[in-house]
């Protein structure tokens, strides 16, 4: 072997050691930073259960918020259809874009396409909307509720649960939820699904449970008790409605449940404070349809326009309807933001595209009010629902009855999606209503918004123009609802 081959033998033998040795110290480096890190969280949670022990205090519930108390009509008004007037010749819409079919066109998703990396531990499978999901799942998570419910079986708790890893599990859970698209009200009920599994038929475990892993998040929960019984309490970004709630440092907490709406008449006992980091409040905006199990549904959709039948075929997917079953009744710009899912938007889009194209600008917006108009059947939610409950756009396809601002909503996505028009909701006494901004002027009813004029578009006044107001309404100036700002 020559010198040359020797010596560079010699040096990388030692460079392969110093990598090892490297190697080496950084495994120990990286240890002795977990083991840090796990006496840290420790410490943080021993003086957390200490602090539970001794600063609860009782607060008064409130009752629900009402968002509009004036009642929707239970008949709405019609005119006889009549042909469009422009004062001037708008745009010809030349193409509407269909966007990409990117859903699975199968009646099902195949399970194998929400996984996460699991490992040899216990594990426990929930069903999430129809999705079977498995997470690792230590049995020493099983703790046991002591009773009665006070301070210091709440503490007690806590302290217990901390004590167990927790790190796999939530490696997990946060895998499932960007797979699934999950906002933060899909990740509340992800984590209800788990903690109803794993707690049995204990209400109150499963509710520590959610409060103990919602905390842990980085979400600013907190429990209370009175008679026996635990209610979680959550602030929120946006304003609940139809739910109690208590008040404290000025911020509004709601007892909010994952399964049903609960009202709570009583007052109930609650820590004034939080632990530490968990900064985070719930925000039910949608930005993303979530990717539920894909359960299609068609269906035809048909209404009239200057004399001529037209029919949409419509899919939608019923599992996302189910998804909002339960959502809180919230601030109407959550409505109006959400995206409606790919299978309904590629269904109206492919069916609308042939009976917009050529039209003006204007008279494309008109067909799409007329169609929402009448190929909607009115209801008040009173009457469908029992109660207010304010519709997704996948809903109103879903349900069979929608009111004013369902409509509005979904109208108001298909003018801003395939129009590429700017709208806005406008806010009377009992109605909600649109308002669309053309590039031309046009005769009719208008709002001045931003200093710009927006045309009256009413999608619940039946067989009434772009430009036509309910008659009702004529001396109100409504609220305006910007939800593309």
């Amino acid at each position: 072997m020559s010198i040359f081959k020797k010596v560079s033998l010699i040096v990388l033998c030692v460079s392969f050691l110093t990598a090892l040795v490297a190697q080496d110290d950084f495994k120990t480096w990286k240890l002795q930073q977990k083991t840090e890190m796990k006496k840290f969280i420790s410490e943080q949670d021993k003086a957390f259960a200490a602090f539970l022990k001794m600063n609860w205090k009782n607060f008064e519930t409130f009752k629900e918020n009402v968002n509009d108390t004036i009642p929707k009509p239970e008949t709405i008004p019609e005119v006889e259809p009549r042909k469009i007037e422009e004062l001037e010749v708008s745009n010809i819409i030349k193409e509407i874009i269909v966007p990409p079919k990117m859903f699975v066109e199968e009646k099902e998703k195949k399970d194998s396409m929400v996984r996460v990396e699991l490992t040899d531990d216990p594990r426990v499978t929930i069903n999430y909307l129809g999705l079977p999901l498995e997470l690792n799942y230590q049995p020493q998570v099983d703790i046991q509720l002591k009773e009665p419910i006070d301070e210091k079986s709440i503490a007690d708790f806590w302290y217990s649960i901390s004590n167990v890893d927790h790190t796999t599990f939530f490696s997990q859970i946060n895998d499932y939820r960007e797979q699934l698209k999950l906002n933060d009200w899909g990740y509340c009920l992800l984590l209800n699904d788990v903690t109803k599994q794993v707690s049995g038929d204990s209400q109150n475990l499963s509710r520590l449970l959610l409060w103990f892993m919602l905390t842990k998040s980085g979400y600013e929960a907190k429990v209370g008790f009175a008679q026996n019984n635990v209610y979680l309490l959550l602030p929120c970004k946006n304003t609940i409605y139809g739910v109690s709630y208590v008040i404290i440092d000025d911020k509004r907490f709601y007892t909010l449940s994952f399964d049903t709406k609960e009202q709570i008449k009583i007052s109930i006992n609650t820590y004034d404070g939080k632990y530490p980091d968990a900064d985070d409040l719930i925000d039910l905006s949608v930005k993303d349809t979530p990717k539920v199990k894909s359960t299609l549904i068609e269906k035809e959709l048909k209404f009239k326009y200057e004399d001529q039948d037209y029919t949409i075929p419509v899919t939608y997917n019923q599992t996302t309807a189910e998804y909002f079953k339960n959502y809180p009744q919230t601030d109407l710009e959550v409505y109006f933001k959400a995206p409606l899912s790919e299978e309904a938007t590629y269904s109206l889009t492919l069916g609308l595209k042939p009976i917009l194209e050529g039209r003006t600008e204007a008279d494309a917006a008109n067909v799409l009010l007329r169609f929402v108009q009448t190929a909607f059947q009115y209801k008040t939610d009173g009457d469908q629902f029992g109660g207010e409950k304010s519709l997704f756009s996948d809903e109103t396809l879903f349900y069979p009855y929608s009111d004013c601002e369902d409509r509005s909503i979904i109208f108001a996505y298909l003018i801003s999606h395939i129009l590429d028009l700017n709208v806005i909701g406008l806010d009377y006494p009992g109605h909600i209503s649109t308002a669309v901004l053309f590039q031309h002027n046009l005769i009719g009813d208008k709002v001045k918004y931003n200093s710009k004029n927006y045309v009256i578009c009413d999608p619940t006044y039946i067989n009434a123009n772009i430009g036509m107001e309910m008659p009702k309404f004529k001396d109100i100036e409504p609220k305006i609802i910007d939800f593309q700002k």
